[in-house]
């Protein structure tokens, strides 16, 4: 009896041993698993980072320009009201009858300068042109 006994107890050890090396092989399985994924997520959190910093660069580069056109709005504007006051304090009908010559020199000098001033701004190839001069640095 002591004999079958030992071979119970023996087989029951060979047993434990080897579910013990089969939990163990699975066990360095889901570590290799789980150090491939932190690989990869490392990765992916190395190309999120460098996402945002050119997001945030573009949002800089947009605030920046924003402010360009803020103050280019701002002294258009201030440029209008000057007009409108020199405007509202002449009377540029009698002026012209009296003076045809000074009124139409001025005239025709702001009309070529509003002129250009359109051609400039309706260029459709004005933003190419920006491009070109940065690719030829």
């Amino acid at each position: 009896m002591g004999y079958k006994l030992s071979i119970a107890l023996g087989g029951l050890l060979l047993l434990s041993i080897a579910g013990s090396a089969w939990y163990i092989d699975y066990l360095h399985d889901q570590i290799a698993q789980l150090r491939a994924n932190a690989i990869v997520l490392k990765t992916e959190i190395e190309e999120q980072n460098k996402d945002i910093d050119r997001l945030l660069t573009n949002a800089a580069n947009t605030q920046n320009t924003i402010n360009e056109l803020e103050k280019a709005k701002n002294e258009s504007e201030r440029e209008v009201n000057k007009l409108r006051d020199t405007f509202a304090r002449h009377d540029l009908d009698n002026l012209a009858l009296q003076k045809p010559g000074l009124i139409q020199n001025r005239v025709n000098k702001a009309t070529k300068r509003v002129k250009d001033n359109l051609i400039a701004i309706t260029d459709p190839n004005q933003f190419d042109k920006d491009e070109e001069d940065s690719t030829d640095n």
